[in-house]
């Protein structure tokens, strides 16, 4: 992962940092060329050198890493390789992989190509995001020389986004190579390339924030639980909606049908009883009504009590379990 650089580390930041990859030991040349500036003053640091100026208000910093025309690279070479992107803190907006042209020199071998594409990712797959392919070119050299050095190339610069730039030694040509280098920080939206250990640490924790989150979540319910069981929860409301409308139904129909039944067993028994005393006279008559009367609402008593504990109990049931 890539960082985003300070405000304005894009076109016009007041600051550009640089490293410097080339074939040759001798890279002055390239780097007067870079800060418009024939008296250097470098601070050495183990095999790299720092440069410090400034051009048009803007201050340029360029590190030279070591060379990469070995065929095998020593460790203590790639130690440097890698802690040269560390010497321009927070971290270099753009490398620049020198390949000289030589007028007089045949087109590099592909091993040569391969030593170069193998040194520079030394500092991970990610530089090649942040890198640009210079050819540094003789003076007076043919552009068929240089096509075929390009064409050398091809590989490296297919995994750079086939960006490069031509420095002429014959002519100053720093504002159209720092144009180009701006486009790349606008390609990369501000982005600057983070060294290897700064961005294994950035990963570790955000690994651990990861971690963090995912135990958090643990203790929080689930989002298909919890619709679940607001499901539930309003299933059980309609249920005891049901219930509280059942009952207060039922009293009123219950107390119809009471009256009713107490009315029928009264009259029916109150003429059982006077057809059954009417032997006696009308005194008996009477007496077998008020008889009539008593039982009747005994009668009346117990049917609904019946009814009332024991029919309607088993309905509600019923009614329940349907509604479940």
């Amino acid at each position: 992962m890539d960082s985003k650089a300070p405000q304005g580390s894009s076109s016009g930041h007041p600051e550009l940092r640089i490293v410097l990859i080339d074939k040759d030991d001798d890279k002055n040349k390239v780097v007067k060329s870079i800060l418009n500036c024939e008296n250097l003053t470098g601070e050495r640091v183990g095999l790299c050198t720092l440069y410090k100026s400034e051009h048009a208000g803007r201050k340029i910093s360029v590190v030279e890493a070591p060379g990469w025309h070995r065929d095998s690279i020593p460790d203590s070479m790639k130690e440097e390789l890698i802690r040269s992107v560390s010497f321009c803190p927070p971290g270099p907006h753009v490398l620049l992989l020198v390949i000289p042209v030589k007028a007089l020199c045949e087109e590099p071998s592909a091993g040569e190509m391969k030593s170069a594409e193998l040194h520079i990712e030394l500092l991970s797959e990610r530089v090649w995001k942040h890198t640009v392919v210079l050819f540094d070119c003789d003076d007076g050299l043919e552009e068929s020389a240089l096509r075929e050095h390009m064409r050398s190339a091809e590989k490296i610069l297919d995994k750079c986004g086939g960006r490069y730039y031509v420095l002429q030694k014959s002519c100053s040509q720093i504002q159209e190579l720092l144009k180009k280098i701006d486009e790349l920080l606008e390609e990369n939206k501000g982005d600057f390339f983070i060294p290897q250990h700064y961005y294994e640490l950035i990963q570790q924790r955000n690994d651990e924030r990861e971690v963090r989150r995912r135990r958090g979540s643990l203790h929080k319910i689930p989002p298909n639980l919890s619709q679940e069981q607001g499901k539930s929860k309003e299933k059980t409301e309609t249920v005891d909606a049901a219930k509280n409308t059942l009952l207060e139904d039922v009293p009123k129909i219950s107390m119809d049908y009471r009256q009713f039944a107490v009315i029928l067993m009264v009259v029916v028994c109150a003429l059982l009883g006077s057809v059954a005393g009417a032997q006696n006279g009308v005194l008996g008559s009477f007496t077998g009504i008020v008889f009539g009367i008593v039982v009747g609402v005994l009668l009346a008593s117990v049917t609904m009590y019946i009814h009332t504990n024991f029919y309607l109990h088993v309905n509600s049931k019923q009614s329940t379990r349907t509604t479940s």
